[in-house]
């Protein structure tokens, strides 16, 4: 019975302890206009939007080209990791 309310304890003191440094929360940074033919984003295969270097749709695929490019191909922005507009 020791053993279990040690273990309780434990437990417990990891639950309410908090975390030891606070969380930060990245804020969204400003877009800086760019020259469109000068910025890569990244396509894929089969979709439909285009991306920023990093962003989690582009596991599968991804086909760098300039942004001027990619608007003119009909691709729109990701709204996930908003890439240039």
């Amino acid at each position: 019975m020791k053993r279990l309310a040690a273990i309780f304890l434990f437990l417990a003191t990891l639950l309410y302890a908090g975390p030891s440094q606070p969380i930060r929360i990245q804020q969204p940074t400003a877009q800086v206009s760019q020259d469109p033919q000068s910025v890569t984003v990244y396509v894929t295969r089969t979709g439909k939007k285009y991306h920023r270097d990093g962003c989690r749709y582009l596991r599968q695929s991804r086909i760098p080209m300039s942004l001027k490019d990619a608007k003119a191909n009909g691709y729109t922005p990701c709204s996930v990791c908003r890439p240039p507009v």
